[in-house]
């Protein structure tokens, strides 16, 4: 039958645009502009197509989908009869290296597959989509890639996220944010630190100097030779536009959201990027928008034990439970996050006056930390 395959896709796609895929929401999806489906009468109900040409292959369906484990693509394969299981499978074997799931659909009721059809599909790790009457189920799952994209993501938040949960060593993002300007606006021939003691009066020793650098760093505004990075440029940018000025004397000791909320605006930019951050403002959203400094840490941990580890306790070799003390925090770092994240307005609370000082007086019990009100919605 002329352009059968072609109703075979479009009958699939509308129902992974309707009914998702494996319990889950299908977020895009492009058809291959094979030339029998371009001219098919179903043609416009295919769109949008492109050459889907993966490394050599060609699936009738690309597809993301927006899985617990975060976005996975899918490549299916699809074909107009189960007469062709065998070279279907063997097409959608060959995307496995391009997707992280490779599927046949055949428009056959699942309960008529033949058995060797889905030995080998389970035997090369290809799913099965069957078509019992107008609805498609799975049959086979497809195996999943190796590695896990659950366990990438989780080891990438960790190296994005916990240097920049320990190594923010200053307690005013305006510091890291002059950081980024000089190094994008300082006179070329001048080394960073320079720029800094020249222009930024704020910082006046090459210790604290350096906190700015790393800081900005570690914030993703300068590269490890801290050039200013493509987001470091745009900070420069956007601050320029605001006629900010590094040789200015802004009131440090005041909250920068209320004397300069523009640079505020900035500073919450580039915080909420951060793993920790978000961490941080995820946990408070779950539970009312306010926790005392031990709960939340217990909360976040539940989340992401190895980052809120790192974010929270002085030493991180110990167990993260309800009841944390003084000594078990670590005060500095929670201090000085706490002081850029209410300077940024993205706490109300500022630091707690026993953080920040020696671990054993530290009352973190007393150390709440709320979201501002117009967030927690």
């Amino acid at each position: 039958m002329p352009h059968a395959e072609a109703r075979v896709v479009h009958s699939l796609k509308q129902h992974l645009l309707k009914h998702g895929l494996r319990k889950s929401r299908v977020l895009h999806l492009l058809v291959d502009a094979h030339p029998s489906y371009v001219h098919s009468p179903v043609a416009r109900g295919l769109e949008p197509m492109t050459r889907l040409t993966l490394e050599g292959t060609r699936p009738d369906i690309l597809c993301s989908v927006a899985r617990p484990e975060g976005v996975l693509v899918t490549g299916i394969e699809v074909k107009a009869s189960e007469k062709d299981w065998a070279h279907g499978l063997g097409q959608a074997h060959t995307y496995r290296p391009s997707v992280h799931h490779a599927y046949l659909a055949l428009p056959t009721p699942a309960g008529e597959l033949r058995a060797p059809t889905l030995a080998q599909a389970r035997r090369i790790g290809v799913g099965i989509l069957a078509q019992d009457s107008k609805q498609w189920v799975e049959v086979i799952a497809p195996e999943d890639p190796s590695p896990l994209p659950r366990a990438v993501s989780q080891a990438s938040a960790l190296l994005e996220g916990v240097p920049a949960a320990r190594s923010l060593q200053l307690n005013h993002p305006l510091n890291y944010l002059a950081a980024a300007f000089l190094a994008d606006r300082g006179p070329p021939s001048q080394p960073l630190l320079e720029s800094l003691a020249a222009h930024w009066e704020a910082l006046r020793t090459e210790g604290t100097r350096r906190h700015a650098a790393t800081g900005a760093s570690t914030l993703g505004l300068l590269d490890l030779d801290w050039k200013p990075t493509v987001e470091g440029r745009a900070v420069a940018d956007l601050l320029a536009a605001l006629h900010f000025d590094p040789d200015a004397r802004y009131a440090k000791r005041q909250r920068l959201l209320e004397v300069h909320p523009a640079f505020a605006a900035v500073a919450r930019f580039v915080l909420i990027r951060q793993p920790a951050v978000r961490l941080i403002h995820r946990t408070l959203m779950d539970h009312g928008g306010s926790l005392t400094l031990p709960k939340l840490a217990v909360a976040a941990g539940r989340e992401d034990l190895a980052l809120a580890t790192a974010l929270f306790l002085a030493d991180p070799s110990i167990e993260l439970k309800p009841g944390l003390r003084g000594p078990d925090i670590y005060p500095s770092n929670v201090f000085k996050l706490k002081q850029n994240l209410w300077h940024a307005g993205l706490l109300d609370t500022k630091a707690h006056g026993s953080s920040g000082k020696k671990a054993n007086v530290y009352r973190p019990e007393e150390d709440v930390w709320s979201l501002p009100r117009d967030t927690r919605s």
